[in-house]
């Protein structure tokens, strides 16, 4: 497909960004089995556009290329045209120098690191417990045969009682007990820490859970992979920019049921960043100079947010496939994927965040810094 208005606008300045998801975005403690209901991963993309009309324009000949049919393009309903329209939307953004941004998530994984640092290093440092310490933990919870224990975590956000906190406690002891690995030795200690600490008359199951959110309709939520994805993209778009926040616009896809909670968050986040009391993490910049505009819309009102869709459905299905089938994964789809990293530059935060264990990793067959290199190279301070 030829594009006959192709001008390179590196000198034009971004300053809105455009965000949608893909793999259901609700939290993780409604979950009734670890299949997440079919869909196990979790995206959220972000598109950095510098001319709206002139990417809404793209979008819409990609629409009549392909042969989509009327209204917005849709990555659930696009079928084998995802990848060659996502193939041709990465080039379109590369040659315009726009940014992109997709934060990939394994569920299970994010549950695993939740037990890791509600759990287990509630009370804890990073110095006390460090980051690549705390990732192998969570690697191995994750990669093994956990289910009980990471049913029970979920269904304890729940309960949100003392009781179902220790039953957690206790079974994740004798799953532990039960493996000859190094690392759950390491793993065993600070659990025998927790059930000190869960036996204490003063114990509140709240010390031992992430803190609930609440959505608008007073609903509580825990672990949101949406709010972690949001926020995470917030900080690399402060790191990637050479001008601060401000004036910035996030428009994100609407959200009926979650919009308050990323409302919430961000604010808390941008309060937080004055008081320097944020993580500092590879690979984004918590440390926020000036801070954005968040706002909510359809794709009808900003024709731009069919981007992000289709970026986000493309890495959540590469994903989701690769998974499901041991790494064996459609041509196309590895091939645009792989182009979606190779977009990024991890020193101004672009391109794709994985959050998924190493072994994972290595079955997708995707490029990876082993974590505990990467916390050598970048240690917390």
């Amino acid at each position: 497909m030829i594009d006959n208005d192709i001008h390179l606008s590196s000198s034009t300045t971004v300053d809105r960004y455009f965000l949608d998801e893909s793999g259901h975005g609700g939290d993780l403690a409604s979950a009734k089995a670890l299949d997440f209901a079919g869909q196990p991963f979790f995206a959220l993309a972000c598109v950095g556009v510098g001319d709206a009309a002139l990417l809404a324009a793209k979008l819409d000949r990609l629409r009549v290329h392909h042969a989509c049919g009327d209204g917005e393009l849709k990555s659930t309903k696009l079928g084998k045209k995802l990848t060659p329209i996502a193939d041709e939307l990465v080039t379109f953004l590369g040659q315009h120098r726009w940014p992109l941004f997709v934060e990939l998530v394994d569920k299970r994984f994010f549950v695993a690191i939740h037990i890791v640092n509600h759990l287990l290093c509630g009370p804890y440092e990073f110095d006390d417990v460090d980051m690549a310490s705390r990732n192998m933990i969570a690697e191995f919870l994750s990669d093994e045969d956990s289910d009980a224990v990471l049913l029970a975590y979920i269904s304890a956000c729940k309960a949100l009682s003392v009781t179902s906190v220790a039953a957690v406690i206790d079974l994740l002891w004798d799953w532990l007990d039960r493996s000859d690995a190094k690392i759950a030795r390491t793993a065993q200690v600070l659990t025998k820490f927790a059930r000190d600490r869960v036996r204490k008359p003063s114990a509140k199951a709240e010390e031992f859970l992430p803190i609930a959110d609440e959505s608008a309709a007073g609903k509580k939520v825990w672990m949101l992979p949406n709010l972690q994805c949001l926020t995470n993209i917030y900080a690399r778009i402060n790191q990637s920019r050479s001008v601060n926040l401000d004036g910035v616009q996030l428009v994100h896809d609407e959200q009926m049921q979650y919009a308050k909670v990323l409302e919430d968050s961000k604010t808390l986040m941008e309060q937080l960043a004055t008081e320097a009391a944020l993580p500092i993490v590879p690979f984004a910049d918590y440390r926020l100079r000036g801070h954005g505009d968040l706002i909510f819309a359809t794709g009808k009102n900003e024709p731009c947010l069919q981007a992000a869709d289709i970026l986000a459905g493309c890495a959540m299905r590469f994903a989701r496939d690769g998974n499901a089938q041991k790494g064996r994964i459609e041509k196309q789809l590895r091939t645009v994927f792989h182009r979606m990293i190779d977009a990024g530059s991890p020193m101004q935060a672009t391109g794709i965040n994985l959050v998924m264990s190493t072994r994972l990793l290595e079955t997708l067959g995707v490029p990876h810094i082993p974590a505990d290199i990467l916390y050598q190279m970048f240690p917390l301070a």
